[in-house]
C-alpha cells in the first residue's frame, strides 16, 4: 500500500484534506510539520530561525522519506518538494497529489501569518509578493505529482474522494517540471480520453491510426467516439499498417488531413495504435503548426513499455531506422491492457523484449520478478503484464528526467537496438518483427560484452535463457547477415566514427563501449 503525499502551498488545505482522506480510506494521517516538531522539541518557526532553512530542509527530507513504509497520508510542508531528489523518490515509492488554489484563496486562508516562516512579519502587500514569488518559483516541482486537485473549487471532503479514486490506478509520472505527465496504466484507461484530451487542449483532435477494420480492431473508432462526446471534433487519419510505411509519407498524409481540416495551434494529435503509429504521430504533432499538443493511446504491448513513453518521434530512411526526428513529450498516456486481446500472441510476445531489456537495466529485482511471472506473461495474464508494463515505464520515466535528449543514460535504453535495428533493415521491415529484432540485438550484445570482457558466462546463459522462455528468438546465426551489419554503420549514436554500443553486464549494470564497426563485426560473428 503506497503512501499518500499530499503537496501544494501553504493555505492549499494539505492537513484538512488529509484528515479527510485518512477517514475515507481509514489510514493513518501525519502532519509531517508536527512529526519534526515532536522529534526537534520546538516549533518549525524556531528550526527557521535558529538553523537556517537548508538545515530544516535535511531534516523535513529524512522525516519524509522515513513515511515511504507507513502506507499513511501524509501532509507535507509547502517547500518539501522543491528538493529534487526527495520529490523525485517520492515520486517512485508514493502517490504524490499537489493540491492548489488561486492567490487570493491562499492569502485567505493563511491569515496574518503569524505561524509562517516564510511570511510572519511582512505587511499584506509583501505577503502576496512574497507569496507570488514562491508560487512561480515552485511551479515545477509542483507540477511534478500524479495529481492536481483544485482546493478553490472543491470542500476537503470532495479533493479527498478525487484522490482516494486515484489511489486505486497504477500511474507513472514522467516529472519534467511543467512539461510532466502521466501514464495510465489498466483496464479499461482508454475511457478516460476525453477528460484527457479536453485537459490537455482546447481544439480540434487529429486521431491518428492503422486499422482500416474496425470490428477486427475497434479500439480507434471506440476512442473518436469518446473524444466526440467530450465535445471535440475528431479528424481521423487511417495510415499503411506496418514499419515499411513509416516514412515521411505517412507523416505528409497526417500533416495535410489536419490542414485541409482546418485545426489551428489548440488542436491535439492522437495516436492510437502501435509504435509506427506513435512515432509518426509525435514526429507529425511537433512539426504541425510548429507544434501542437499530442497525446497516446498504445494498443500493443511494445508501444506501451516503450515507444509512447519518453517523446522520441520520427521515421525512417533509406540509410536506417529512426534517422530523421525529433523529441517532443506527450500530454498524456493512456495503456488499456485490453486493447492487447486483439493481439495475436506472436506480436504480444515480440512487445515482452522490451520488458527483458528494461528489466535488465533496472537491476536484480525486476529480472527476478520477470523471470518469476514469465510463463504468466507468455500467455498474456493481466496482472503480471501491468506488472511488466509498470515497471518498463517506471525505468524509462527515471531515465528520461535524467537525460530527456540521450546525451549520457538514455543510450542504456538501446540495448539490443543498434544490431535489432540492423536486423529490421536487413529484413526491409518484412518477416522481422521490432521485439524479434531487439531480442535478437541483446544476443549480439552479450557477444560484444564477452569480447569486451563486461560479459560473463552467467548473464550470458542466464539473459538467454530469459529471451527463450518468453518465447523470443535467440537464433541469432541464423539472421544475421553482412547486410545488417552494415546498416550498424548509420546508427545515429555514432562519435567520432565508432559507434557507442549498449552491452550487458549482470542485471543493473550496463556500460556503453566506443566501438569500431569491425570490432562489433568480429565480436558478433561466431564463423
Amino acid at each position: 500500500m503506497r503512501t499518500i503525499y499530499l503537496s501544494g502551498p501553504m493555505g492549499a488545505g494539505k492537513s484538512t484534506v488529509a484528515r479527510a482522506l485518512g477517514q475515507q480510506l481509514g489510514r493513518p494521517v501525519i502532519d509531517l510539520d508536527q512529526r519534526i516538531e515532536a522529534a526537534a522539541g520546538t516549533s518549525i518557526t524556531r528550526i527557521f530561525a535558529e538553523r537556517g532553512e537548508a538545515a530544516f530542509r535535511q531534516l523535513e527530507a529524512e522525516h519524509a522519506r522515513a513515511t515511504a513504509s507507513e502506507g499513511a497520508v501524509v501532509a507535507l510542508g509547502g517547500g518539501a518538494l522543491t528538493q529534487d531528489a526527495l520529490r523525485h523518490d517520492l515520486l517512485e515509492r508514493g502517490l504524490v497529489v499537489t493540491l492548489r488554489a488561486d492567490t487570493d484563496e491562499l492569502l485567505k486562508r493563511v491569515g496574518d501569518a503569524t505561524d509562517r516562516p516564510l511570511l510572519a512579519g511582512l505587511s499584506p502587500e509583501q505577503r502576496r509578493e512574497r507569496l507570488e514569488g514562491l508560487l512561480s518559483a515552485r511551479a515545477s516541482a509542483y507540477a511534478e505529482a500524479h495529481l492536481t486537485v483544485d482546493t478553490g473549487l472543491a470542500t476537503a471532503e470532495q479533493a479527498a474522494l478525487q484522490v482516494a479514486q486515484a489511489s486505486e490506478d497504477v500511474m507513472v509520472v514522467v516529472p519534467l517540471g511543467e512539461r510532466t505527465y502521466r501514464v495510465e496504466i489498466g483496464a479499461g484507461v482508454r475511457e478516460r480520453v476525453g477528460a484527457r484530451v479536453t485537459e490537455a487542449s482546447k481544439g480540434d483532435v487529429v486521431l491518428v491510426h492503422d486499422v482500416p477494420d474496425p470490428v477486427q480492431r475497434p479500439w480507434p473508432r471506440d476512442v473518436a467516439e469518446r473524444v466526440e462526446a467530450a465535445g471535440r471534433r475528431c479528424v481521423s487519419v487511417c495510415l499503411e499498417d506496418g514499419e515499411r510505411f513509416k516514412h515521411v509519407q505517412s507523416v505528409e498524409t497526417i500533416w495535410d488531413a489536419a490542414l485541409d481540416a482546418g485545426v489551428d495551434r489548440h488542436a491535439l494529435v492522437l495516436g492510437v495504435g502501435g509504435g509506427v503509429v506513435g512515432d509518426l504521430t509525435g514526429f507529425a504533432a511537433s512539426t504541425l503548426l510548429r507544434g501542437v499538443a499530442l497525446g497516446q493511446v498504445p494498443t500493443t504491448l511494445l508501444s506501451m513499455v516503450d515507444s509512447s513513453v519518453g517523446g522520441k518521434t520520427g521515421f525512417n530512411r533509406p540509410r536506417g531506422k529512426n534517422l530523421v526526428g525529433t523529441f517532443y513529450q506527450p500530454s498524456f498516456v493512456l495503456c488499456d491492457v485490453l486493447t492487447l486481446a486483439t493481439l495475436s500472441d506472436d506480436e504480444r510476445i515480440s512487445g515482452l523484449a522490451e520488458v527483458v531489456k528494461s528489466a535488465w537495466l533496472d537491476g536484480e529485482a525486476a529480472v527476478a520478478q520477470l523471470e518469476e511471472d514469465a510463463a504468466a506473461l507468455r500467455v498474456g495474464e493481466r496482472e503480471a503484464t501491468i506488472r511488466a508494463i509498470e515497471m518498463s515505464v517506471r525505468l524509462k520515466a527515471r531515465v528520461v528526467r535524467q537525460d530527456e535528449r540521450e546525451g549520457g543514460k538514455r543510450m542504456w535504453l538501446n540495448l539490443g537496438h543498434t544490431v535489432g535495428h540492423g536486423l529490421e533493415a536487413a529484413h526491409d521491415y518484412v518477416g522481422l518483427r521490432h521485439g524479434e529484432a531487439v531480442a535478437l540485438g541483446m544476443i549480439a550484445a552479450l557477444r560484444v560484452g564477452v569480447a569486451q570482457g563486461t560479459t560473463d558466462a552467467t548473464s550470458v546463459a542466464r539473459l538467454t535463457e530469459l529471451l527463450r522462455t518468453l518465447g523470443l528468438p535467440v537464433d541469432l546465426d541464423d539472421r544475421l547477415s553482412d547486410a545488417a551489419l552494415d546498416f550498424v554503420a548509420s546508427d545515429k549514436k555514432k562519435s567520432g566514427g565508432l559507434v557507442r554500443f549498449v552491452v550487458p553486464g549482470r542485471p543493473g549494470d550496463t556500460r556503453v563501449v566506443p566501438l569500431s564497426l569491425g570490432a562489433i563485426r568480429a565480436a558478433v560473428r561466431r564463423s
